[in-house]
């Protein structure tokens, strides 16, 4: 079966700069791509042509996020820390929206409006992970001492790779449950009967 969830890889950072203020910050860019069709199976195969693509396969909406993280050090009595740690998540989300929705019969309109609630939670339950992962983070690196700034710095980068592990398995999981969860909405049962 056919994955029609896609996560882009997240795009990474991990530098120690001057302070900021500490506290996650996260941002939200969704985009839509047009499709036309007049039947549920028209609009599916149009999605599918003009969708994105996610590491070179088709899907019925993206999300990416670049997570980057920054801070400043302190050394003193022989403890060094991160102070002013800062985790800045941006959203860049993909979704369809049909040209003329009009040309929908009435249920099949709301067919279509219901995908799109679902399509709409899935991804902020991606955003949702992704937030949980940072507070973790956060207070883990809020909690690293070390004698030296440079096993700081090695000690947060672990860290940093671990969220990263972590939250890509928990993201992948998602998206296989969500998967067989979206081919159960009725408008993806109908587009899929229409077309056999």
């Amino acid at each position: 079966m056919q994955s029609f969830w896609r996560i882009a890889p997240a795009l990474l950072a991990f530098a120690f700069s001057a302070p900021a203020q500490a506290k996650i910050v996260s941002s939200t860019d969704v985009s839509y791509f047009t499709v036309d069709g007049s039947t549920p199976a028209e609009i599916y195969h149009n999605i599918l042509d003009r969708g994105p693509r996610v590491s070179g396969e088709r899907a019925l909406a993206s999300i990416s996020t670049l997570a980057t993280q920054d801070g400043g050090l302190t050394e003193a009595n022989g403890t060094c820390k991160v102070t002013d740690y800062v985790i800045n998540l941006d959203f860049k989300i993909q979704r369809p929206r049909i040209a003329n929705e009009q040309v929908l019969p009435d249920n099949e309109r709301a067919m279509w409006q219901e995908l799109n609630g679902f399509i709409a939670t899935h991804e902020d339950q991606h955003k949702a992970v992704w937030l949980g992962c940072a507070r973790e983070l956060e207070q883990k690196i809020d909690a690293l001492r070390a004698p030296s700034c440079g096993e700081v710095i090695t000690a947060g980068e672990a860290l940093w790779q671990e969220m990263l592990s972590a939250c890509d398995k928990t993201q992948r999981s998602f998206d296989a449950e969500q998967s067989r969860t979206l081919m159960k909405q009725p408008f993806m049962l109908r587009a899929l009967k229409v077309a056999k």
